[in-house]
This record gives structure tokens, C-alpha cells and sequence, in this order.
């Protein structure tokens, strides 16, 4: 079932595995018809849609992840379903040279302020954390 945040077992199940190599993070996104901003943020009563404020997370969320060697791998609307019934509307790829960069980015000066376009424009989503063999079709070793 889609969630929006990850339970604190999940969270410290992330935090204390030892594999301390390259992760990837899929995530699977859902967004809201219309952003959900509160009436006290700039962008409260702007008619705008949850993927507009999601992307105004994503692009902050991926420069803050630049500053500890991670990236955005792929950023993109779901187009249909090939396979499968699903009902995401988007899809983020991001990549981190380990677990411990992934948790800095969290704890980034601007995260707060980012967050906040995260909680106005996402309904839901599903997070797989992956260990990769292959990145941009290149062997990890050689990026």
C-alpha cells in the first residue's frame, strides 16, 4: 500500500544496513489533483497542480543531494502501463554514493523549506531502495 513517509522501523532499517556502496532510490509518484499548500506559505491560493509543486521539491531535493555527490537519474511523468494496472503519475530516480549521503541530503539547511512543496503537491508514493549494478548503462565502478 502507498504511504508518505516511511515508518520509524523502516527508516532505521534503511539507516543501520551495512552495505555502505551505491543506492538508488525509485520512487513511484502520486500526486495531488491540486497543490495543497497552507495559508500561511507564498504559494497558498495559487490554482496550481500537485505535480508542479512536487517538481518545485525534486528540483531543490536534487541540488541539495549534488552537495553530497548524489543526482537525479530520471525525472519523468508515467506515460501508461505496459505491464501491470498501476496508478502512479510519475516516477524519480535518484542516485547516492551511499546510504550516509542520502541522510545528509535529509538533514540539508533547505530541506525544511523544500519539504514543504513535497507535502503541497504528493498524495502518496512507494520508495525502493536499490543497490545498483549499472548506472547510465555503465558499470557502478566507473562512474
Amino acid at each position: 500500500m502507498p504511504s508518505f513517509q516511511p515508518t520509524a522501523a523502516q527508516f532505521r532499517a534503511f539507516r543501520d544496513d551495512l552495505h555502505n556502496g551505491p543506492i538508488t532510490q525509485v520512487n513511484l509518484l502520486k500526486y495531488r489533483v491540486k497543490a495543497a499548500y497552507q495559508p500561511d506559505e507564498a504559494e497558498f491560493g495559487n490554482d496550481e497542480t500537485g505535480e508542479t509543486a512536487y517538481r518545485r521539491y525534486a528540483d531543490a531535493f536534487a541540488k541539495a543531494a549534488s552537495d553530497v555527490g548524489g543526482y537525479c537519474l530520471l525525472m519523468a511523468s508515467a506515460e501508461r502501463y505496459f505491464i501491470g494496472q498501476g496508478d502512479w503519475d510519475g516516477v524519480m530516480v535518484m542516485f547516492f554514493p551511499n546510504r550516509q549521503a542520502f541522510i545528509a541530503t535529509l538533514n540539508h539547511a533547505s530541506y525544511a523549506d523544500m519539504h514543504r512543496h513535497r507535502d503541497a503537491g504528493l498524495l502518496c508514493q512507494d520508495l525502493v531502495v536499490t543497490r545498483p549494478d549499472i548506472v547510465a548503462a555503465k558499470p557502478v565502478g566507473t562512474l
